[in-house]
């Protein structure tokens, strides 16, 4: 058995010093569970990441305790549908305990807990679906989670929850392309407005070059309910026969880049340019652009440098970010698993296969962010934290199921590198509520509940912005009085600016030259993106 890893000193690259990453084998802290896809997940509400392991016997966890250890129980039941790559976790009928939803060749189901996380009840859908990738997100914003399962074969499938943790296949929820080759959805807000839209990575057997079963496709969320796929317009429609697809802010300047892992021609590094188009600039990173083959694709800051790292299933497990746009390639004995802090100490763990995999870690500081929804989902799924300090900004988003097999962690987690203080933490959560909270502690867990840390009310929370007339033929006005000077980007139902503008000191916006048609008026207003629908006639 694998006892420890050790990487050596410090790497050097373009003459930056980046952290080393030492892990070490703690399998004698587990239980010995059959191995299954794997869960880095606090599933008893103690705010600790417990390590979950799912079998047709039942479900095995080592719930963390504070002291290092783990408590391990198996909770013996059948369970119908073992899931062979699909799974994520979220508390769907908001009793404090998180649930399942189990995906494999054949079927879905959902898992319950019941109302003290002892026991669960399995629901089994008996529609035919063969899914390698599920998540949870609130996908119509009414405060509870749903589920949207990938669908190799076919369309996939969109569950709505009814308000009471019951999940009901509704294609309405969010209609996408009837179309094979489903293999992995993310839900991230790459637009910065406010509102989460989801990537879905294609890939289809057998299809060659061209072929529009595999292209990737980009759900852009329009504010009412409902999605455009415009993956085309921002750069997003890989036709490479992609993996997974990982959204970070990989360079801290405030917007979410990705890293797609393809299986033809070439992996892609897609840089965000703020306004939500993408350019590749692999060629520039440092990672092999035809290291090809890859399922699995994560990310996390490994060494709390305070840049997010690339953990994916290439030659190179391990891709340190520079901080400059460049990655250092680093071996490991694992190439895959859930992430997770399973020793509290403030750095990010690796789960996989039954082994517990610790990181050592150094002397960088970390802060830790745990969400408990009121307005939103109870776990927060969707909201954004910001993280404010001499370092700029770096932005998190909590999301289920990212991972192929895997789980991880629900918690936000950020490294500082040697900043010993914070300015603020901003969070933005699916309900609008923004919190904020200044100078909190470094080398923590922070709980945070929506709503009680949020700014004075103003007249925008009090009233919001109303546009008029609309529908217009010229001028916009803002009914909220002091936005001139505000930028505003004008956008069309497919999701491209058209108009780049500001907000004149008569507190209006001139659309005279736009086409007839129905529009979005994206602007920030106290830190927080929100967008307006508008007709031009």
């Amino acid at each position: 058995m694998k006892t420890q890893l050790l990487l050596g000193a410090a790497i050097l690259f373009t003459g930056v010093a980046v952290a080393q990453v030492t892990f070490t084998n703690q399998n004698n802290l587990i239980g010995n569970y059959p191995d299954s896809n794997e869960v880095a997940v606090d599933m008893n509400g103690d705010d600790l990441d417990d390590y979950v392991r799912i079998s047709n016997n039942g479900i095995g966890i080592d719930y963390q305790q504070p002291d290092g250890t783990f408590n391990s129980v198996l909770i013996s039941m059948p369970i119908q549908n073992v899931p062979d790559w699909s799974i994520a976790v979220g508390d769907i009928d908001a009793n404090g305990y998180n649930d399942f939803v189990l995906g494999n060749g054949s079927r879905v189901s959902f898992l319950v807990a019941n109302s003290d996380g002892t026991a669960y009840t399995e629901d089994e859908k008996q529609e035919y679906i063969f899914s390698q990738r599920s998540t949870f997100a609130d996908i119509d914003n009414d405060g509870d989670l749903d589920s949207f399962v990938c669908h190799d074969v076919d369309l996939s499938h969109p569950y709505r929850n009814d308000g009471n943790g019951n999940m009901v296949l509704d294609q309405s929820l969010i209609q996408t392309i009837d179309a094979p080759g489903n293999y992995a959805a993310i839900w991230v807000d790459y637009d910065n407005d406010g509102d989460i839209d989801m990537y879905l990575t294609k890939c289809r057997g057998g299809s060659t070059p061209g072929d529009p079963f595999r292209d990737n496709a980009m759900y852009t969320n329009n504010g009412d309910g409902t999605f455009t796929e415009n993956a085309q317009d921002i750069n997003m429609r890989d036709n490479a026969q992609s993996w997974a697809t990982v959204f970070e802010d990989f360079d801290n300047d405030g917007d979410f880049d990705a890293f797609i892992v393809n299986h033809d021609f070439q992996n892609r590094f897609m840089l965000n340019d703020g306004a939500g188009v993408f350019t590749d600039i692999i060629a520039t990173t440092g990672i092999d652009p035809t290291d090809l083959g890859a399922w699995e694709n994560q990310a996390g800051d490994f060494n709390n440098d305070g840049y997010v790292d690339i953990f994916s299933e290439m030659t190179k497990e391990l891709y340190l970010n520079n901080g400059d746009l460049t990655f250092t390639g680093m071996d490991l004995p694992f190439d895959e698993g859930a992430i997770g802090d399973m020793n509290n100490d403030g750095f990010l763990d690796v789960v996989n296969d039954g082994d517990l995999w610790i990181n050592n870690g150094n002397d960088n500081n970390w802060v830790k962010v745990v969400l408990k929804g009121d307005e939103s989902n109870i776990n927060g799924i969707g909201a954004r934290i910001e993280a404010y300090g001499a370092w700029g900004v770096q932005i998190r988003e909590i999301r289920s199921g990212q991972g192929f097999g895997h789980m991880s962690s629900l918690t936000g987690h950020f490294g500082l590198g040697q900043a010993t203080t914070i300015d603020k933490i901003v969070i933005k959560w699916p309900s609008g509520v923004v919190d904020e909270i200044e100078n909190p502690d470094v080398n923590t867990q922070h709980v945070y509940i929506e709503g009680e840390n949020v700014l004075a009310v103003t007249d925008f929370q009090k009233e919001g912005i109303s546009l008029y007339p609309n529908p217009t033929s010229e001028v916009l006005n803002f009914s909220l009085k002091g936005l001139s000077g505000t930028s505003v980007s004008i956008v069309d139902i497919n999701g491209r600016v058209v108009m780049a503008t500001e907000i004149s000191s008569e507190n209006t916006v001139n659309v005279r030259s736009l086409s007839s048609g129905t529009y979005f008026a994206k602007l920030n207003v106290e830190q927080q993106a929100v967008s307006y629908k508008f007709v031009k006639n």
